[in-house]
């Protein structure tokens, strides 16, 4: 057989899709508490869900053909209204708006259109597990930044300092931010933009999370001067809509930049997805992102977040997390008790889903200042089960280290 491609060596597969396959088979022996995806639990608004039966039903041909590699011009249109309103930012939706099949192609494309190689990528480390991959295929290298729970996993800007060189070409923030919920601090962001114009580099601000805030404010970057001729605005449909599977996202910036992203799009997935275009038109329109927020998500797993922090004290008293002020999880540093089990952060996440059928994300998927921590999604389990969840982790972990 010929040779693959080496690409393919350079990068791993994506180990919450690992998981994701180990969970499948667990289920089949029996009932799983899952903390460890990080997918919406709650249902599209009845709106949106209404508007796709109909179009599906009454103009099937028009919601199941192409469009332009951009998206519609209605949504696009809609798009840039929206960061208007909520962050106060001016985008042209003709050439400044780009829409995107979810946030994962908008990172891909936006690093594949700014990258060269060996450029130099800082990323937070813990952040997001998507970043490192996406770096490598576009040919970069990775820079980490550390933050830790000390800190509230706020980084500090004197670290960033340190480690930018003249191959820094780009800052990817998540805020909040996956895996700690953490929402950047002004001085941070401002320190960053002052550093981005200073050494001539971008700023890409992931704002997958931007709506799904219990507390404080979110930071739109590219409000703060001297950010918005060099900051790429990724979000995703994904989480604040509750459409994963619809898989539709999209990116704000210089004209150019979206030039170029729309060239590799073309290349990668052609036009975004139609019935998810429709959808997201009907969920901008009407007040209907505003009521589904206000009255269904932020409610909805902000209870279940308080009772995830409580649950945590009580039963897992020397692990040490932030209360997350966004974004679906907890944080939870477990050295304490990890140390004292003798045990790293994946092989107690393997035996912990073995032994009480409780999901978790090992942190060091995070990167390697995630070592000795666990992801815990709050989003996708009601309650009840959020208490047996936590309680079952209690008691295998008190069972092996008293």
């Amino acid at each position: 057989m010929p040779n693959l491609s080496y690409r393919t060596g350079m990068i791993r597969l994506s180990p919450i899709r690992q998981v994701a396959m180990l969970l499948d088979e667990a289920r089949k022996r029996g009932d799983i508490i899952s903390f460890g995806g990080g997918a919406p639990s709650v249902p599209p608004a009845k709106e949106v869900v209404d508007a796709i039966c109909d179009l599906v039903k009454n103009n099937s041909l028009r919601v199941c053909g192409y469009t332009g590699s951009r998206g519609r011009m209605e949504l696009r249109n809609l798009i840039a209204q929206d960061v208007e309103k909520f962050g106060g930012v001016d985008y042209a939706p003709e050439s400044q708006v780009i829409v995107t099949d979810g946030g994962t192609e908008g990172i891909f494309s936006a690093l594949m259109a700014i990258l060269n190689k060996n450029d130099e990528v800082v990323i937070t480390d813990p952040t997001y597990l998507g970043y490192n991959e996406a770096v490598k295929l576009a040919g970069g290298r990775i820079k980490t930044l550390p933050v830790t729970v000390e800190k509230d996993y706020q980084p500090d800007i004197e670290d960033l300092k340190r480690i930018i060189s003249n191959r820094t070409k780009a800052f990817v923030l998540l805020s909040p931010d996956n895996p700690t919920g953490r929402i950047i601090d002004k001085t941070f962001a401002k320190g960053l933009v002052d550093l981005a114009v200073d050494h001539d580099f971008w700023i890409i601000s992931d704002d997958t999370y931007k709506h799904i805030v219990y507390e404080g404010e979110h930071i739109w970057i590219s409000s703060l001067p001297g950010a918005y001729e060099r900051t790429i605005l990724l979000c995703s449909f994904s989480k604040e809509a509750s459409i994963p599977g619809l898989r539709l996202g999209y990116a704000l910036g210089p004209t150019e930049t979206i030039d170029a992203m729309e060239k590799i799009k073309q290349y990668t997935s052609l036009a975004p997805n139609t019935i998810a275009q429709y959808a997201m038109v009907k969920f901008l329109s009407d007040n209907v992102k505003e009521r589904y927020l206000r009255e269904v998500v932020i409610p909805t797993y902000k209870k279940r977040r308080d009772l995830m922090s409580e649950c945590l004290k009580k039963y897992l008293p020397e692990a040490k997390t932030v209360k997350p002020p966004g974004a679906f999880y907890f944080f939870v540093n477990m050295s304490a008790y990890l140390a004292k089990m003798e045990r790293e952060d994946e092989e107690f996440s393997k035996r912990l889903l073995y032994r009480k059928n409780v999901a978790v994300i090992p942190g060091s998927f995070f990167g390697s200042n995630g070592q000795q921590h666990i992801r815990l999604t709050f989003v996708s389990e009601p309650e009840e089960r959020i208490d047996a969840g936590i309680k079952g982790m209690g008691e295998y972990v008190f069972s092996y280290t008293f």
